[in-house]
């Protein structure tokens, strides 16, 4: 990975964060300092794929940044309201918005930065619009679909893949699809990034499947608790149930008694099963089969250095 690589990264975030700050310049202060808040941190992975894409292809970045912002708002604003019906208590290093003032300002504030995200969008070509209003439902989904999973006790393998293809992957899918689009590539490359931006998104997903389990909260700068609590379906969790019927049930009702005693369990169980390593091989996996896409389309390693970034995330 070379150094020009990493530095047209850094460049890509700290625009995209500069232009976070301009949003929403005036109004309520209730509003404001909220939003403010909400748009400091994060990787800015997304919007930051659209403009690699379009830097490949030696287009100007400052007319992909405004489409390119409006995908990290759509982000934010599913953050938002995700954190709210899990009951999070942090993102990106910090106390979620309604933790830190209340549900119906942390409400208002995702709706705000819905809003923010389309205005942007008033100069942008029609089917540029017809793919963020498509992206939007396809979030709402699948976080619909994950909030009833959480009253099934068991889900299959491709039921959760095309969930977190809704909740996790259309959106990275949209951004290299929108860097082709915004780069003027035919329909068949722009087909193709939306495929490799899918793929990788759902790696990415099972990847945090993993670290939620493996890591903590201070590494990963957001509330780990909620998905076990909730009863969350996971990639790990449904191999485990899989595999580990009687064990998963015990772990279960150990975990209404003493919930730290029940992740330990979980967790030791994950490990000696091997479903931890079963699950990084699909994670591989997939992204190897992003990468095979990715190739012939951009002349660069920059698709295929952008997997590897992601590959080697701790967070």
């Amino acid at each position: 990975m070379n150094l020009n690589f990493k530095n047209n990264l850094i460049f890509f975030k700290e625009s995209i964060d500069k232009e976070l700050l301009k949003i929403y310049p005036l109004g309520p202060e209730l509003l404001k300092k909220p939003i403010d808040y909400v748009v400091t941190g994060g990787k800015r992975l997304r919007p930051s794929l659209c403009l690699l894409i379009c830097n490949s292809f030696n287009k100007d970045i400052s007319k992909a940044l405004i489409p390119a912002v409006s995908i990290e708002l759509l982000h934010l604003f599913s953050l938002v309201h995700d954190d709210i019906m899990d009951n999070d208590d942090y993102r990106h290093s910090k106390i979620t918005i309604h933790k830190k003032w209340n549900v119906p300002v942390a409400i208002l504030v995702g709706d705000a930065i819905l809003a923010l995200a389309f205005k942007r969008l008033n100069n942008a070509d029609h089917s540029i619009k017809e793919l963020f209003n498509s992206a939007l439902i396809a979030v709402c989904e699948g976080q619909a679909l994950d909030i009833e999973y959480e009253l099934l006790d068991h889900i299959s393998e491709k039921e959760y893949l095309n969930m977190i293809d809704l909740k996790t992957g259309h959106m990275l899918g949209l951004s290299a699809q929108l860097g082709g689009i915004l780069s003027n590539l035919s329909i068949d490359k722009q087909s193709k990034l939306k495929n490799y931006g899918t793929l990788i998104g759902r790696a990415f997903q099972i990847q945090d499947d993993i670290l939620e389990v493996m890591s903590n909260t201070m590494v990963m700068g957001k509330s780990l608790e909620s998905d076990f609590i909730l009863g969350k379906k996971t990639y790990l969790m449904i191999k485990a149930k899989d595999k580990c019927p009687k064990e998963m049930i015990k772990i279960q009702k150990q975990s209404k008694k003493d919930y730290s005693l029940a992740f330990t369990m979980y967790k030791d169980l994950l490990i000696k099963e091997g479903i931890i390593d079963q699950s990084i091989s699909f994670v591989n996996n997939t992204f190897n089969e992003a990468e095979l896409i990715s190739q012939n389309i951009i002349s660069d390693n920059s698709l295929i250095n952008f997997i590897k970034i992601l590959k080697n995330r701790k967070f």
